[in-house]
């Protein structure tokens, strides 16, 4: 099994599943990213797809797993609820998607992102 997949489950006849951390990465990502609230470190527009998990780091331990997820939140927003609201997203959403249970997700807000930021970049983009 490579280093970064961990065994979610095996069957002897049926061979092994393993999912990469990549793929947990994007799942929260993804997640995370249709929270009111959230956006990214930088400003602008919240990454899609593959992108999407650079925001979030991957911890996987006997089966356990472990996420922190850096993220900007909108000005007016309230931190605590944002953040809180992005926990319970992420930690349902990976879980339903890959049967590992998830023990923590650390959200590491690095920044206020005020509304013209995002949209100034969304255009220059």
């Amino acid at each position: 099994m490579a280093k970064d997949e961990e065994l979610i489950g095996e069957v002897a006849e049926d061979g092994q599943i393993s999912i990469s951390r990549d793929v947990i990465a994007t799942i929260a990502g993804l997640a995370a990213s249709d929270v009111a609230g959230v956006a990214p470190p930088k400003g602008g527009a919240m990454p899609r797809g593959d992108a999407v998990r650079r925001l979030v780091d991957v911890e996987i331990a006997e089966g356990h797993v472990k996420l922190t997820l850096k993220v900007g939140v909108l000005h007016g927003r309230a931190i605590q609820e944002v953040a809180q609201a992005l926990q319970t997203s992420v930690k349902n959403e990976v879980e339903k998607m890959t049967a590992l249970p998830v023990d923590e997700v650390d959200v590491e807000v690095v920044r206020v992102v005020f509304p013209e930021e995002g949209r100034r970049k969304e255009r220059s983009s």
